[in-house]
């Protein structure tokens, strides 16, 4: 029987070949290879795991915010996977679902943007209806932060309008824009800016309009009637009821549900809690209007707030106007600014909740 020749040089592949096998085994052990990447977590607990395997130990914990070093990145099952540990060696290395963690670049991102927008109140309370992707710009190619799980709430600062051409061959990712929408020709998506609570790794995104439920304020839900949708919805002030509870008014932009018009808003309507009647009156509104987000205002005074709002012509022509709002003998008004004065607009048939 002839038996196989083994020669210096394959003896040391055979100890490299074992010693890499061995490498893979020991996940526990601390990382010697140069890190790929940087990451934060951002899910509340995070557990580590000594391998990808079905069944695998919990070797350490991360929580919201920890910084991490990303070392190998895998896909096991159709699950994304990153091997990590903390800067320091504080953590064995271990491996982690990458959904769990997003990049640092891209958190940075994320927070300039909050950053940049700081300044714009918040329009009103948005909700997911679907799991949907975070972005760092408006717009189907832009950069993905992160997926966002149904339920999540946050704030809405703005809204843009772009034209989606849909691509030529059937997407192959697993969360869709919009998986009930005709493919046909060009479409326009309407994409949010969100702000997200002090809690959240990441405080600013974009988010699919086609994804998010408009959460207006419970004391103002429906208010304003049928076949308009409410756009922004901003309190201010403050009128004791008759139970001695400080009830908030609000500015509330609308438009019209068949309004095609590339606009955000077409009205203001304002609302003011009556102590008398207990219940919501109009203390304002101004129709056919062409307005677009954001709302900025400014609480001068505990009784006085000045809104700005941008508007435009009908030759699409921008430009500011300012109300004020203000408390006079217990009761809230608001005007239209005209050359630095407040103007009496005609009221509003008082509107109260049933």
């Amino acid at each position: 029987m002839l038996r196989p020749k083994f020669t210096t040089r394959s003896f040391a592949t055979i100890l490299v070949l074992a010693a890499f096998l061995f490498s893979l085994t020991q996940t526990g052990c601390r990382e010697t290879a140069n890190k790929i990447d940087e990451g934060v977590i951002i899910n509340e607990r995070v557990d580590v795991l000594n391998s990808t395997a079905l069944v695998a130990n919990r070797i350490g914990q991360l929580k919201r915010g920890d910084a991490v070093d990303i070392y190998f990145r895998a896909n096991v099952n159709g699950v994304d996977w990153v091997r990590v540990t903390k800067p320091g060696g504080e953590l064995k290395t271990g491996w982690v679902e990458a959904r769990h963690i997003v990049n640092r670049k891209v958190l940075d991102q994320c927070l300039k943007l909050a950053k940049e927008n700081a300044d714009i109140p918040a329009q009103i309370g948005g909700k997911l209806r679907k799991e949907t992707r975070l972005r760092m710009q408006p717009g189907r190619d832009s950069e993905v932060v992160t997926v966002l799980k149904s339920g999540v709430t946050f704030d809405i600062l703005k809204r843009v309008r772009l034209e989606y051409k849909p691509p030529t061959t059937p997407q192959k990712e697993n969360v869709k824009e919009d998986p009930d929408a005709d493919d046909t020709g060009p479409k326009y998506d309407y994409w949010y800016l969100a702000r997200f609570p002090e809690e959240s790794v990441f405080r600013a995104g974009w988010v699919y309009g086609g994804s998010i439920e408009i959460v207006e304020p419970d004391e103002i839900a429906g208010l304003i009637g049928s076949g308009r949708k409410t756009v922004a919805a901003i309190p201010f002030g403050g009128t004791l009821d008759k139970h001695g509870k400080i009830q908030k008014n609000y500015f509330i932009v609308d438009k019209q549900s068949f309004n095609s018009d590339n606009v955000d808003f077409d009205r203001i309507y304002v609302v003011r809690w009556d102590p008398t009647a207990d219940n919501y009156t109009s203390a304002f509104y101004e129709m056919n209007l062409r307005g677009m987000y954001p709302i900025l205002y400014k609480t001068e005074s505990e009784t006085n707030t000045l809104f700005t709002l941008s508007l435009m012509e009908k030759d699409g022509k921008p430009f500011k106007a300012e109300y004020q709002a203000s408390l006079l003998e217990n009761t809230w008004s608001v005007a239209k600014v005209i050359a630095g004065q407040p103007q009496n607009v005609p009221g509003f048939p008082n509107k109260k909740r049933k």
